[in-house]
């Protein structure tokens, strides 16, 4: 099965930022797997200026690309495949139009740095950039999105069926670029 990192388009699609000065709500949920959809009051974000002017399925949160924003159409024909271990937060988007922030629940920690070719931050030990990855596979079967945990990078990582119902609907404003991977 092939991976990719998420990485949102923000060159040839609109982008969003964060209209709080608290942005902590926000940005704890990339590094944690705890549900908050109970307790979530819809947040509101803001277009950028330097937007350009289209509108996609996965608008870049300004800052915090590593966490999924959907449009309702994305998040409904995405859900079977991961509302298992995602939930959707509603937000207030500048078009008035219905957008999710995804809670991506799932941490797996299936980064083998031994094989993996990476740096480290020299003063925190954590991984701050993988250049070729090797992933304990047996930790991944059945899943389609995941992040790996702070220490071996926090990246999100989406799966070859997540990519196919993508490009099969059509959706826009994700760029798929496969990870490097050995075996």
């Amino acid at each position: 099965m092939g991976w990719y990192r998420y990485i949102p388009n923000s060159d040839a699609f609109d982008s969003v930022q964060l209209a709080l000065d608290d942005d902590e709500p926000v940005v704890g949920l990339h590094y944690e797997h705890r549900s908050v959809a109970e307790t979530w009051k819809p947040i509101t974000v803001k277009g950028l200026d330097a937007n350009p002017g289209l509108e996609g399925d996965f608008p870049t949160l300004n800052n915090y690309s590593k966490i999924p924003i959907f449009s309702e159409r994305a998040w409904d024909i995405l859900a079977p495949l991961i509302s298992y271990c995602s939930e959707a937060l509603r937000i207030s988007h500048p078009s008035g139009k219905l957008f999710y922030l995804i809670n991506v629940l799932e941490i797996i920690d299936c980064l083998d740095e031994e094989r993996s070719d990476l740096s480290r931050n020299p003063t925190t030990g954590r991984v701050s950039r993988v250049s070729k990855y090797c992933f304990r596979t047996s930790l991944l079967q059945g899943k389609h999105v995941f992040k790996t945990p702070l220490k071996s990078g926090a990246e999100l990582f989406v799966g070859e069926s997540f990519r196919e119902v993508v490009e099969e609907n059509g959706l826009k404003g994700l760029i798929f670029e496969k990870i490097s991977t050995q075996k």
